[in-house]
């Protein structure tokens, strides 16, 4: 594990050191949600956001299917 709390996986990737609980998901969640939709930034720069601002690092694969998957009261009676 190093200093930051991340650990380096065999691939040379570093990922967190633990996985996030229910709590920390929902706050990743929407922190993604808000970062993309409603301040309008790309994917990878609500990453670089995610990661300095709010101490939440997340894959762009994985902070676009938490979008996919996630789904706020407001954007949902917008769809409907």
């Amino acid at each position: 594990m190093t200093a930051d709390g991340t650990r380096l996986s065999q691939n040379g990737k570093l990922y967190p050191a633990a996985r996030l609980t229910q709590e920390e998901l929902g706050r990743a969640h929407r922190a993604a949600h808000f970062l993309v939709h409603d301040r309008g930034l790309s994917i990878r720069r609500a990453q670089q956001v995610m990661a300095e601002d709010y101490g939440i690092r997340r894959s762009v694969g994985t902070i676009a299917r938490d979008l996919a998957d996630f789904v706020c009261p407001s954007c949902d009676d917008v769809d409907s």
